[in-house]
């Protein structure tokens, strides 16, 4: 939250003196202008930044190249759009009566090059704050199936602290990293699915899918999904669809 509201009045300082230069005009009106700049930009920025963290981090490159590609011409679109609106009601009779009027082309050309420009700088940022944020999930070895350790030592800044088993409810895996989820949130490591695998419980944990180990004992019921597959509702709330290979797993070891 601080560093939102910094952000913000970067972006704000920034703009009034940019308009201020270029534009001309009055405090308030520069000031007005300003504002309809900055909102959007902020608004946008936070909802950007929760989807990237959210779903982005961590993928595999065309998935998260494909999703950037999305989402960077969502912003634009929806900040361009936004922008308008918020010039017409600062300009309009009142804020039900007024008028939305494009920008030129030039000036739309150039609008959408720095909204693009800055969701790429908002998205460097937050993959930035998430890689410095990592956890990094320190064991010597991944040990051999049916010698599941108990507890793994994970790194939180500079600092190490224990993370038992049993508080995991599953990991997902993407590449080199996984994200485990626990009932107190979600981690993401520097540890690929299969070293995390070979290195827990497999009377506690199962692979049921090739991006998903779940905790058995996490399992708050399991419904059919069709051709031999099961949806898995986790005690989270998080669902996870098996594999036909998984879902048999799991009915060797539960049902």
């Amino acid at each position: 939250m601080r560093s939102a509201l910094i952000g913000s009045v970067v972006v704000f300082t920034g703009y009034s003196l940019v308009l201020a230069v270029a534009r001309g005009g009055g405090p308030a009106q520069v000031l007005a202008g300003a504002l309809a700049n900055t909102i959007p930009v902020v608004l946008l920025g936070l909802a950007a930044r929760s989807v990237i963290l959210r779903h982005l981090t961590g993928r595999s490159v065309v998935v998260a190249t494909l999703g950037h590609v999305a989402l960077a011409v969502a912003y634009s679109m929806l900040s361009y759009w936004f922008l308008l609106v918020l010039l017409g009601v600062i300009n309009g009779v009142s804020a039900t009566e007024f008028d939305v009027r494009p920008f030129d082309r030039r000036a739309m050309a150039w609008q959408t090059l720095q909204n693009v420009t800055t969701y790429g700088l908002i998205a460097a940022l937050t993959l930035l704050q998430a890689r410095s944020s990592i956890t990094s999930v320190e064991t010597a070895r991944p040990r051999p199936a049916g010698d599941g350790q108990s507890r793994y030592f994970i790194r939180s800044g500079e600092d190490f602290r224990p993370m038992d088993t049993a508080s995991i409810v599953s990991i997902a895996g993407a590449d080199d990293y996984a994200e485990v989820r626990t009932m107190d949130g979600r981690h993401l490591v520097r540890m690929t699915l299969g070293e995390f695998e070979t290195s827990l419980d497999p009377e506690r944990f199962a692979r049921v899918h090739r991006s998903h180990i779940v905790n058995l004992e996490r399992i708050d019921r399991a419904e059919s999904a069709g051709n031999g597959r099961l949806l898995l509702h986790m005690e989270t709330g998080e669902r996870i669809q098996t594999s036909r290979a998984g879902a048999k797993r799991v009915r060797d070891r539960v049902i």
